[in-house]
């Protein structure tokens, strides 16, 4: 019932926070909700065995036999870090946004609860009826978090977000419903089950079949990623949504969890693997440079941070693509530092656009002398983006290049061309907005509060902690990855 508690905790509370009627109850419901997740999740976290690949906590209830479905959850090195993440985030999100004057704050508040419910569920999904329905349900509370209270263009990004991420769903959905008839012709058995799932898709007759299985699936999850050419609605919704809105899209990450849950598992008895193989490692070291080209060009520093969002989650598609152990664990660290370096990044372009009206950086200059406290953490954020070593940005980075060089030279080249445009961005930025002249004209600027700098300070002392001790959570990623690995050699990849 663990994992089922984590999961439903934040639904059920979604509920309950729907129904308050003050801020204060609504922040405090959700405050409460998320501090007990975290807890299970820590408990869950020292009980886990790092040294194992295999699902750990399964819970598994027949539900409707004669399809095949079932209630069936668990967790494993690849999907703990990133519950863990979520965990750790969310209670700091909520703190961050204390006292934020927000209309409708019981809806607000509901809305980001069922985002982090419906996140922990697809990532202990083990039936892809679970999996599809938590996975269709993050769209909802988004798409109302963006269209609610974002900016002036909310009603566009909403939509877009919407529409794009819903019709790559929808290829997803038709790539598990490939694998699902098509073992179901094999074995006379309906089943949902994913590991049962993917341990069929061998069998699955035809080498074309099997090719446009993994395509439909590897459509779906790199347009949620994104990764270049599908990114198109990422910049407008991470900059158009409040500041909550846009870190709860940072901890999406379940399009790189799918790559690794399902994609990496299948890859091996694809017809043309290394046809697979080139197509995402290409899309993962394209859109690591054109994110950093793209970022470069930014004159608003949420727009910039956006972009280097889609940067980042290049070197995730590329580790994958590696397919040694080190690019695969590395790509899988990536996903949770960058979660981490992300969120403070936004939280603090949300508290400079509250501050002084603006988040164009020529407008920008001197806010160090005003904001010191806010100065420390962003700049420590930005040296984690831009890969400093010592955060956890520079373990990821340098484990996805390393690693991916073994197979993937002419990538890993495009990937390395993007460093220097990455320094380049992040100085130019910190440089723009909190160092220089003071511009007078910003008005009295006031430092972050309390709370503020209690969320943003705790994850800034988490990305020095794992960028100096990454084990607690490398170690369960590499278990995996390594296990991944085997099998691609296993057959020959």
């Amino acid at each position: 019932m663990l994992l089922s508690m984590i999961v439903l905790i934040p639904l059920i509370f979604a509920v309950l926070t729907l129904l308050t009627r003050t801020r204060a109850q609504a922040r405090a419901l959700a405050l409460v909700s998320s501090v007990a997740v975290l807890l299970l999740t820590i408990y869950t976290y020292f009980m886990f065995d790092s040294t194992s690949a295999a699902t750990q906590f399964e819970e598994m209830y027949t539900w409707v036999p004669t399809l095949g479905i079932s209630y069936n959850l668990g967790i494993d090195g690849i999907s703990l870090p990133l519950i863990l993440l979520n965990a750790i985030v969310i209670p700091l999100l909520i703190l961050f946004t204390w006292n934020d004057e927000k209309h409708a704050p019981n809806r607000f508040y509901s809305l980001i609860l069922i985002t982090q419910g419906a996140v922990l569920g697809v990532f202990c999904a083990l039936d892809f009826f679970l999996f599809y329905v938590f996975w269709e349900l993050t769209l909802i509370p988004l798409f109302f978090m963006v269209s609610m209270w974002g900016g002036p263009k909310k009603h566009y990004a909403s939509i877009k977000f919407f529409i794009y991420t819903h019709v790559a769903s929808l290829v997803m959905l038709l790539g598990i419903f490939g694998l699902y008839f098509a073992a179901w012709s094999n074995t006379g058995t309906p089943s949902l089950n994913i590991p049962y799932l993917l341990s069929q898709f061998q069998f699955v007759g035809s080498g074309m079949t099997r090719d446009l299985i993994f395509l439909a699936l590897l459509f779906g999850f790199i347009v949620k990623l994104p990764v270049f050419p599908f990114h198109s609605w990422l910049p407008d919704a991470y900059t158009e949504a409040p500041t909550a809105g846009s870190v709860l899209f940072v901890l999406l990450k379940i399009g790189g969890y799918g790559i690794f849950k399902i994609m990496l598992p299948l890859l091996p008895f694809t017809a043309s693997p290394n046809l697979m193989i080139t197509i995402m490692g290409a899309l993962g070291a394209v859109s690591v440079l054109y994110g950093a080209f793209l970022a470069l060009a930014q004159q608003d520093m949420k727009r910039m941070v956006a972009y280097s969002s889609l940067s980042h989650m290049g070197y995730v598609t590329l580790g994958a693509a590696g397919l040694v152990s080190l690019s695969v664990s590395g790509a899988m660290f990536q996903q949770f530092s960058h979660g981490l370096i992300m969120s403070i990044m936004f939280m603090a372009c949300g508290v400079i656009n509250n501050a002084t009206g603006t988040r164009i950086m020529n407008e920008l200059g001197g806010l160090a002398q005003r904001m010191p406290k806010l100065a420390v953490i962003m700049v420590l954020a930005f040296m984690a983006s831009l890969g400093l070593p010592g955060l956890t940005g520079f373990i990821a980075e340098f484990s996805v290049l390393s690693g991916s060089f073994v197979n993937l030279q002419g990538y890993v080249v495009i990937a390395l061309m993007a460093i220097v445009i990455t320094g380049a961005y992040h100085l130019w930025a910190l440089q723009r907005s909190m160092f220089g002249v003071y511009k007078e004209k910003l008005g009295n600027v006031v430092d972050i509060n309390g709370y503020q700098t209690f969320a943003m300070g705790l994850i800034a002392i988490l990305i020095v902690y794992f960028g100096l001790n990454p084990s607690p959570v490398l170690d369960m990623m590499l278990t995996n990855s390594e296990y991944l690995v085997g099998l691609m050699a296993g057959m020959g990849v």
